[in-house]
């Protein structure tokens, strides 16, 4: 009984300050650890850490878990594979500190043996995740990640409230990816779902360099060259997320600018509490009410620090998913310019053999001979060369053609799956937006309305207050 008590002492000092760490992990400074220096990769200076190498405290996580509405979906849930993140940690090792976050899987899947996994990634492993996610299925829609280090520009990436942002992000992007008729059978997920932290360094160090850098030539490509035949339905859905980007941009910049004014409005309010109480010290016959008036400004204040808190992130990480929308489509664009240039260069062969084949014995002669001290080509030799360039542009023009149609069809499925989930998540998002700062209103009014409710001034006391207020 008295551990518990100390748990729950240590859990209410923890929620007193800002501190965004549950659980502090202290990384021992042995081989393990020196090695993981000299790994370093394009996406971090560690791995998840190698198990047995971390010493957790005994301390109870403050904020870990996801609502209880979600934990209680989660156990719901009748999907064949169901992902959930929460119980952010903090590492502190030798060079760099960082946040874990526990992923507790549950599939009734064949390639999921155990049938329910707990591990813990961080997030340069969710990167390493979609890394291979684009580089397996450059054609499909790759859900985004939350930004680097700030997804809100006024959070400090240890704060408390960044990290159950990013937890909530990190949470979305799994679930994004487990929904996908196709991403969820992927063998990276897999991996990343349920191997060790051990096992799992071993597969990043081990990615394939030679299909990073063919999915990074893909939009390279589309940026030099253009199509010439262009998909209408595909630029229509460029030019409608150009269009969707714009107006969640300026919501985004409203919001800002909103959450800006709320923050000046909260240093007033702060300021007019101790006024109002200096004030009922000196007017013994108006104390109550001014007390009161003062209990309702520091309502107020909390409501208002309770809404700055929660700005919700929404909008700037739908613009992001967006945005993987139209990497997509660039990708899908690269293939078509790459399919077009083969095409073209197999047109300039034939043309190149046909005017050969065509060729007088005069034009023959001064082409064999040209100036030259060296002998060219014969005609046969030269027909012989555009033949075998022919048959191996044919076979390209093939591969290209067939690997174009299947882009086509995988994006088309793609772009129907998200224009549903799109309606959804953006009626979710303004409604979620609007019951928040409706709550946030109504407590408000209702600490101005208990005044009125709670005091009964006569007549005489009402002369005397508007007396005292005139002054």
């Amino acid at each position: 009984m008295n551990s518990l008590l100390n748990n729950d002492e240590n859990l209410e000092n923890k929620e007193s300050n800002d501190s965004a760490i549950l659980e502090i992990s202290c990384t021992e400074t042995g081989s393990n650890t020196k090695q993981g220096n000299h790994d370093i990769d394009n996406y971090s200076n560690y791995s998840t850490s190698v198990e047995g190498s971390l010493v957790i405290s005994p301390s109870v996580d403050s904020f870990s878990t996801l609502p209880e509405q979600e934990a209680a979906d989660f156990q719901l849930d009748s999907r064949d594979l169901q992902v959930k993140v929460d119980n952010p940690q903090k590492h502190v090792e030798t060079l760099e500190t960082y946040i874990t976050f526990r992923i507790t899987t549950k599939s009734t899947r064949s390639e999921f043996e155990e049938g329910e996994y707990t591990v813990r990634r961080r997030y340069n492993d969710f990167i390493w995740l979609r890394q291979k996610l684009v580089e397996a299925y450059p054609t499909h829609i790759i859900p985004p990640m939350p930004g680097k280090h700030s997804l809100l520009a006024q959070l400090d990436r240890y704060s408390k409230e960044f990290i159950i942002a990013r937890m909530k992000l990190l949470h979305i992007f799994l679930n994004r990816i487990v929904n996908h008729p196709i991403l969820s059978y992927n063998k990276s997920l897999i991996i990343f779902l349920t191997s060790k932290s051990a096992e799992f360094s071993v597969h990043r160090k081990n990615r394939s360099s030679v299909l990073v850098k063919v999915a990074d030539s893909l939009p390279n490509i589309s940026s030099v060259y253009t199509t010439k035949q262009n998909n209408s339905e595909f630029e229509h859905v460029r030019e409608y997320c150009l269009s969707l980007s714009e107006k969640l941009a300026t919501m985004d910049k409203i919001s800002q600018r909103i959450y800006k004014e709320r923050l000046d409005y909260l240093m007033e309010l702060h300021q007019l509490h101790p006024i109002f109480t200096l004030w009922a010290t000196t007017e013994p016959e108006l104390e109550p009410i001014l007390l009161a008036m003062a209990k309702a400004v520091e309502t107020n204040a909390a409501a208002h620090k309770k809404l700055l808190d929660s700005v919700p992130c929404e909008e700037k990480e739908y613009v992001a998913y967006i945005e993987a929308v139209k990497d997509a489509l660039s990708r899908r664009n690269s293939m078509q310019i790459e399919y077009e240039m083969t095409v073209d260069e197999l047109s300039k062969r034939r043309l190149e053999k046909d005017q050969v084949i065509n060729a007088s014995p005069t034009q023959q002669a001064n082409q064999g001979w040209g100036g030259s001290i060296w002998k060219s080509d014969s005609r046969d030799e030269k027909l012989e060369k555009l033949d075998n360039s022919i048959s191996r542009l044919v076979k390209g023009v093939e591969v290209l053609q067939d690997r174009l149609e299947c882009a086509n069809e995988n994006l088309h499925s793609d772009l129907e799956r998200w224009n549903i989930e799109k309606r959804t998540d953006l009626k979710n998002m303004l409604i979620a937006m609007s019951d928040q700062h409706i709550c946030h209103y109504q407590e408000c009014v209702t600490a101005w309305e208990d005044i009125l409710a709670g005091f009964k001034i006569d007549n005489v006391v009402s002369e005397e207050l508007n007396v005292k207020l005139s002054v």
